[in-house]
C-alpha cells in the first residue's frame, strides 16, 4: 500500500467546450489561410520591363534603332505587372461560399472538408494566377511596341499590365 492516495479521475472536458468549437477554430485558419494567400499574391505579382530603340550619338543628338539620326527621340516602352482586384475578390467570394456551406453542412465532418476545400481553392488559385501572369507578361515581345500600332491581351482576371510609352530623355 502507497502512503499517497490515488488520483482522483479527471473529469472529461471534451464535451464540455462550445459546441462547433472546431469548426470556429476551421472558420479562423480559412480566414488567416486566406489573408495569407492575399499577402503573397500582393508581394509576389510584381514584375517590370522596358525597351528603348535608338539611343543618343556622340553629338548629343538622337538615333534610331538602326543607327540612323533623327530629330525627334525615340519612344521608349515600359511594362509593369501588378496584382489584379478580381483575384482579391475571388478569394473572398472562396471564402464566404465556403462559410454559407459550412452554416448548411450536416455534420463537424462536412463542415472541416469544406473549410479544407477552401484552403484549398483559395492557394490554387493564387498559384495560378501568379503563374500565368508572369509567363504570359514575360512572352510579351517589348520590340512589337516600336512600331505605330500594339495591344497587349494580358490573362483578364488574373493580373493587370500597365504600358507607358514616353520620348528618350537626353543624356
Amino acid at each position: 500500500m502507497s502512503p499517497t492516495p490515488s488520483p482522483a479521475p479527471q473529469p472529461d472536458t471534451t464535451a464540455a467546450g462550445l459546441p462547433g468549437a472546431v469548426v470556429v477554430v476551421g472558420i479562423r485558419r480559412l480566414l488567416i489561410w486566406a489573408l495569407v494567400a492575399g499577402v503573397l499574391y500582393s508581394s509576389l505579382m510584381s514584375g517590370s520591363k522596358g525597351f528603348c530603340p535608338g539611343g543618343i550619338d556622340a553629338e548629343g543628338g538622337f538615333i534610331d534603332a538602326e543607327g540612323r539620326s533623327v530629330e525627334q527621340a525615340p519612344m521608349c516602352v515600359s511594362l509593369a505587372l501588378r496584382p489584379s482586384v478580381f483575384v482579391y475578390v475571388g478569394i473572398a467570394l472562396i471564402v464566404l461560399i465556403a462559410i454559407g456551406r459550412v452554416a448548411k453542412a450536416s455534420d463537424e465532418r462536412a463542415a472541416l472538408r469544406t473549410l479544407e476545400r477552401a484552403i484549398q481553392g483559395s492557394g490554387l488559385l493564387v498559384a495560378i494566377a501568379l503563374v500565368v501572369s508572369h509567363v504570359w507578361f514575360q512572352l510579351i515581345p517589348l520590340e512589337q511596341f516600336s512600331s505605330g500600332s500594339w495591344s497587349v491581351v494580358s490573362p483578364f482576371p488574373l493580373g493587370v499590365i500597365d504600358v507607358v510609352t514616353e520620348p528618350m530623355t537626353g543624356p
